[in-house]
Parts: structure tokens; sequence; C-alpha cells
């Protein structure tokens, strides 16, 4: 396959730098660099957000120079994307111009068509919860130094589509699929007749939230925007991918934005600030899920943390990865006790749950341990 030649391959690289802890240094900042230790990871970044908001870095945002992660850096945050494109499907509902339990067909007639599924017997609540049943197009795309070398091939939506559609659908009650969200990107263009989906993104969360360096790629568009640092895909070794094109995720993970931002989306999302009170009611019923998730509603993650549930959406794709959410702590008086928001982003995929639990680590002593 072509390759569009923006930057080559980068060099493979040893273990990342992980500057030793201060005696100053706060419980948080030596736990987030024994994470960025034990994982391996290049860099770190994270942002509280309560009735102070803080950020803490560890190791490196360029593995070449040794340069520090920006304070306010802007990272790549994958499958978080979900959550926004799931609050517009959702703003669409509670305007009567969705409905949860139709069939995708209504709205998207002859597109959901093959051995993969049929959009007659799917709804678009199970494509907002991955209970569809559709297949994942993610063998599509090479791996490793394979997928690094072709990064700046541009898939195309359709593509990845009628590619899951070609395969077996899954029999588990529960899958996590990008499907279902390409295919609600497409959606939400139909029903609103906007441009791309990343238009309504941006009209109806990202400006009125003032999210500022919040935003979806444009096709073609291989830069970040801001400041930001480099990510990396271990091949073994080190691979820079931070320049990439992020067709092949779309509307199921290619946004941009930084720690802080997200934590004031999920704080706003889950304080009923874009979503009348029985559409957040909706999208908050869970259907237990596997692997990294606990539990999983309509585009927002469970975990279990040891002083409640951290509720929001985890992201992962090449180079960067991160874990975003608000602290529930449960009910009193019917209302939910909500408390800090964290969003952390490291810059390469977790290994494996190890890696996984240890990030997850970070989010519990950052919402859970006393200051």
């Amino acid at each position: 396959m072509a390759t569009t030649a923006l930057c080559g391959l980068a060099p493979t690289f040893g273990p990342a730098f992980v500057p030793a802890a201060r005696a100053s240094s706060t419980p948080l900042q030596r736990e987030l660099d024994g994470a960025v230790r034990d994982t391996g990871m290049p860099g770190a970044i994270m942002t509280r957000a309560g009735r102070a908001e803080v950020t803490v870095r560890s190791g490196v945002g360029d593995v070449r120079t040794g340069r520090p992660v920006p304070r306010h850096a802007m990272v790549r945050v994958g499958s978080t994307t979900k959550a926004f494109v799931a609050t517009v499907v959702l703003q669409l509902v509670g305007e009567g111009r969705v409905a949860l339990d139709a069939p995708v067909e209504t709205y998207l007639p002859g597109v959901v068509r093959g051995r993969g599924g049929d959009g007659r017997t799917i709804t678009v609540r199970q494509l907002l919860q991955h209970t569809s049943g559709l297949p994942d197009p993610g063998t599509l795309l090479p791996s490793g130094r394979a997928w690094a070398e072709r990064r700046f091939r541009h898939r195309d939506r359709g593509e990845l589509i009628r590619y899951a559609l070609s395969l077996e659908p899954t029999t588990a009650r529960w899958s996590y699929t990008n499907t279902g969200y390409l295919l609600l990107g497409e959606l939400i263009e139909k029903v609103t007749k906007a441009r791309s989906w990343r238009d309504e993104v941006a009209r109806r969360i990202v400006r009125p939230l003032g999210l500022r360096h919040t935003y979806s790629p444009e096709p073609s568009e291989y830069r970040i925007r801001g400041p930001h640092p480099r990510g990396y895909l271990r091949a073994p070794g080190l691979i820079d991918v931070t320049e990439q094109d992020t067709g092949y995720l779309d509307a199921a993970g290619d946004m941009v934005s930084t720690p802080a931002e997200i934590d004031r989306f999920f704080g706003a999302l889950l304080r009923g600030r874009l979503l009348r009170p029985a559409v957040l009611a909706e999208m908050r019923r869970t259907v237990p899920a596997s692997g990294a998730v606990d539990e999983y509603g309509l585009g927002l993650e469970v975990n279990r943390l040891s002083c409640g549930d951290l509720v929001g959406h985890a992201g992962q794709m090449h180079g960067y990865s991160m874990l975003a959410g608000v602290l529930d702590r449960g009910r009193a008086r019917g209302r939910a006790r909500l408390g800090a928001a964290v969003a952390l982003s490291v810059t390469a995929e977790p290994a494996d749950m190890d890696d996984f639990r240890r990030i997850l680590k970070v989010a519990d002593t950052a919402l859970c341990a006393r200051p």
C-alpha cells in the first residue's frame, strides 16, 4: 500500500527516562512516576479537576530530546471520542429526532446489510452500547511496525464499514466494536444534514463548553495543532507515530483534546449540562462488560475504584492512551454524589491488563486518596 511521505519511520529507542522523584513531590506525583516506570511508558500527563485543578506530569514528552511533557499538552484521546459522539446522538434523542430502540435501518436505509449484521434488526441503543453483534474492522489494518510504515494510508469510513460487514458477527452478549460508532457518525450526518459529525460535536459540545483545544482532525490532517508530547508505538522498541492519518478511527476515536478539557466535558455531561435528565439516565443504564471495562452504558464506561466508580470513557490508539471520567460515590437522598474528574493520558498503549490496572491505580490515588 502507498505511504504518504510526511515523515519517515522514526528510529526505535530504549526505555524512556523517568526523572527521579523529588523529596518534595506529592503522593500523586510519586504514583504517576511509579506507573510510568512500571509500564515503560515514555511519558504521562494527568489533570484532576475538582475544588482545585491539579496537573502532574512524568517521564518525557520526546524521547529523542528528553523534553518534558508540555503542561497544557494536547493529546489524541482515541475512543474517549465515543462519549462525545454518543452525547450528540442522545441530544438528538432528546429532541425527538432519533429513537433509541428504532432499527438502524430507519436512519441508514440499506447501509447495514451483510454477513456481519442487518440494520433492520439492530437498534440505535445497541450501537451505542456495543450489544449489536457487529464485528470490528480492526483486522483490515496491519499491526506493529507494518502499521507504522503505512500510517498515512487513509481509510475511508465506508471502506471500514463494508469490511466489517463482510465478517462473521460476534456472539458475545457484549462486544466492543468500533463499527457501531462509525455508523453513529454517519447517522448524525444523515439526521442533522451536517457536512460531518465533527461539525455537530463542535456546535453542540465543544463551543458551548469553551473547549478551545478540542477538535476532530480533518481528513488527511496528520499533525496535532498545538503543544503535545510525541506518541509512540511499542513494536518492540519505541517508534514515533505522532503524525498519522486517523481516518481508521473516524467517529470511533479520532479526536484531540487536553486532559483538563476532557475533565470539563465529563463534568458537564454527568452533571446534566448537555442532556435532559431522562436521556442522561438512559445513558447511564449499564450492562456488564468485559476486559478493561466493568460496565458499559450508552457511550459511557464504568470502572470500579476503591471509593466508588469512575464513570467516563477510556481511549486507546496507536501512540496514545487515555483514562478519563468522574468519580461517582453512589446516591444519597436520591441524588448522585459526584466527585472530582480525572483525565490521564500516556504516550503509548498499555501492553496488557497489568499495565491498564497500573494506570487505573493512578486514577484511584487521584480521586480516592486523602489529600
